[in-house]
């Protein structure tokens, strides 16, 4: 029979996913362990019946919920990677600038030794002076020392040798004068040692000032380095970090794909499943009862001349039944019609789903209207010796589409009796 009041559900494609996406809050890792527990094998014993088709129905629902699920979070997996995407470009950008930064600082702290090595260089080349000036001073104190000493000594025999000199007077007055000259030179060039050697000392202070002073440039300029070369390594391992997120995601990504083709085959078996289930008339083939207790006096595709004399070929099966006999529906179904049909006269249609149809004509009355919903075994009608004044018996055809089938092969022979010496085999259908 049709269903009636299905679920309705979207468009079902399983060779993709394309249910738009929304985001998840669910973690992956129980989504997954769900979708391993749904792609288990069904039960064996399986529920027969209208409760086996409400366990699929409920499973191909349940399918078609996580194959959303499984979009969402695939789409929630693509919307991380292109933020990962435009953070690994920021932080590639941040990078560069941090690359052109410190080679601005390495220049800079290149240019500073090198100023700082020749800073080192004049300092030396200063403490060499230094040293001379220091040790020529040292000479001359030391000489004028021995001046002094002599001077003094001469101040001290001086009246002696005045009195005792073979020289004359003006001449020891002009020694001594020469002598006083020399020492008055030596205290001058001793002077002048000191003032070169003040000089050399402001110079070198000076120096030494400029020194610390690029040494202090040159600490900040590599300090500065070492933070830039600090941010730049912190940026490397946040890039890094982001990859492997963006591989975490097209893994996850992979995997929920695979997960959702194996979700879509499923879901595609558990579909197959419900259409055969669907289909209950086909299973039922074999299993239908008669529509009455009776005998089947003309079969399928048989030739005989009705009481007009008339030869004909039927598509189905007579049943001779006694008058007032009610006329059963084979199966459940749909009436599509009800009513007096040209060449069948009173006849009901039903329709019993996937284009399956049972065509009952010849009664008497008509018990059931077009759009009634009927069981197997509701009175549809009833017999009476007006409908079959042409053609005797009860008419049944069953019809797949338009393609008539042997009603024979759907009935169970078991509650219809056959015409004496009549050939039960079903005839070919032409």
């Amino acid at each position: 029979m049709a269903r009636k009041n299905a679920t309705p559900r979207p468009a079902r494609k399983t060779a993709g996913l394309l249910i738009p996406g929304k985001r998840l809050r669910h973690g992956l890792l129980p989504l997954l362990t769900a979708l391993a527990l749904l792609l288990s094998p069904l039960p064996a014993a399986a529920v027969a019946g209208d409760a086996q088709k409400q366990q699929l129905e409920t499973g191909i629902n349940t399918y078609w919920i996580n194959i959303r699920r499984l979009q969402e979070e695939i789409n929630l997996q693509q919307d991380q990677i292109q933020t990962d995407d435009s953070q690994a470009r920021h932080l590639l950008s941040e990078m560069e600038n941090i690359d052109v930064r410190l080679q601005d600082h390495r220049n800079k702290l290149a240019v500073l030794q090198g100023r700082m090595v020749a800073q080192q260089d004049l300092i030396a080349i200063k403490e060499k002076e230094l040293a001379r000036g220091y040790a020529a001073k040292n000479d001359v104190e030391v000489h004028l020392q021995k001046r002094l000493s002599a001077y003094y000594k001469l101040g001290r025999i001086g009246l002696i040798n005045v009195a005792f000199s073979a020289r004359s007077l003006p001449d020891l007055l002009s020694f001594h004068d020469s002598f006083h000259s020399l020492i008055r030179y030596d205290q001058d060039l001793i002077d002048s040692y000191h003032k070169t050697i003040d000089d050399l000392e402001k110079v070198k202070e000076a120096m030494v000032l400029e020194k610390n002073l690029l040494q202090e440039f040159i600490s900040q300029e590599d300090e500065e380095r070492g933070k830039a070369e600090a941010t730049r390594l912190e940026k490397e391992n946040m890039l890094t970090l982001i990859r492997t997120k963006t591989k975490l995601h097209e893994q996850a990504i992979k995997e929920m794909k695979e997960a959702g083709n194996n979700l879509s085959v499923r879901l595609s078996s558990l579909q197959k499943k419900e259409e055969l289930l669907d289909q209950e008339f086909l299973l039922n083939k074999g299993k239908l009862r008669p529509p009455v207790n009776g005998t089947a006096i003309v079969l399928f595709h048989q030739e005989y001349s009705n009481n007009l004399g008339v030869s004909v070929k039927s598509n189905g099966i007579s049943i001779k039944a006694l008058d007032g006999t009610g006329v059963e529906a084979i199966f459940s179904g749909t009436v599509l019609f009800s009513g007096y049909l040209k060449g069948y006269g009173n006849t009901i249609i039903v329709d019993h789903g996937y284009q399956y149809y049972s065509i009952v004509s010849r009664m008497e009355k008509l018990l059931k209207n077009k759009g009634d919903e009927i069981k197997t075994g509701d009175i549809i009608g009833v017999m009476g010796d007006t409908a079959t004044l042409i053609d005797d018996g009860l008419y049944l055809e069953i019809r797949h589409g338009s393609q008539s089938l042997d009603p024979l092969e759907w009935l169970d022979k078991n509650k219809l009796s056959l015409k004496a010496n009549e050939n039960v085999a079903p005839a070919t259908v032409q």
